[in-house]
């Protein structure tokens, strides 16, 4: 479940403004990282729980990074549809999500010394 939950959070964010990487062939290689990652069940749960309570979040965040990473003027089209673009926006991808499984695993233990 985590990873549709994953794919549709892709394809929510970057539709509108990234169109070019909604392709099938795009998600099918964002799928196979996605599964080559290997999260153990614990991250998966909380890469549901990010998504399910904190999803605009996430895409926030991720878009934003994203945003810095295309190129403007006649070097984006080339980018979003070159191998080279999809290799880093996946990394990106996967990276958001490591850095959101991290972040609430710091925020855990930080509630476990502070008392609250």
């Amino acid at each position: 479940m985590y990873i549709e939950l994953l794919i549709n959070s892709f394809q929510n964010t970057t539709q509108s403004k990234y169109p070019e990487i909604s392709t099938e062939d795009f998600i099918s290689s964002l799928k196979a990282r996605i599964e080559k990652s290997k999260y153990d069940l614990q991250d998966q749960t909380i890469i549901e729980r990010i998504l399910n309570e904190d999803g605009d979040s996430f895409s926030e965040s991720f878009l934003e990074q994203l945003d810095s990473l295309v190129p403007d003027g006649d070097e984006k089209n080339i980018f979003l549809t070159g191998e080279e673009g999809k290799s880093k926006i996946i990394d990106l991808f996967i990276r958001s999500v490591e850095h959101s499984i991290d972040y609430f695993y710091n925020d855990v233990i930080s509630k476990q010394f502070s008392g609250k």
